[in-house]
């Protein structure tokens, strides 16, 4: 059991994909930037990132706060910030079961 847990765990910094690709989920939301990235390209983003495209680099984001870590970790949840190649990015929320390891 203890080492199933632990392929569930991604630690910050890790690079990850999607499982298997499909639509985004609707409590998938994400951060506000103060308009630094314009809501279509981050919208863009999110959707290619749950599709599985492969131009999108994605990683586990660090959480400094320990009552949002464990917030996000009872729901099952991790924020993942996505990046395209001209260097627009996003942070959002993803599912860490439907996640691994790029």
């Amino acid at each position: 059991m203890g080492g199933m847990l632990r392929m569930r765990t991604l630690p910050a910094g890790s690079r990850v994909k999607v499982k298997s690709p499909g639509p985004v989920p609707e409590w998938s939301t994400w951060e506000d930037d103060h308009h630094r990235v314009s809501t279509s390209t981050k919208r863009r983003l999110q959707q290619l990132f749950f599709r599985g495209d492969r131009r999108i680099t994605a990683s586990v984001m660090y959480i400094g706060t320990e009552s949002l870590r464990d917030r996000l970790r009872a729901k099952g949840q991790l924020k993942v910030e996505l990046r395209d190649p001209a260097g627009s990015s996003v942070v959002i929320l993803a599912a860490a079961e439907g996640l691994i390891a790029a």
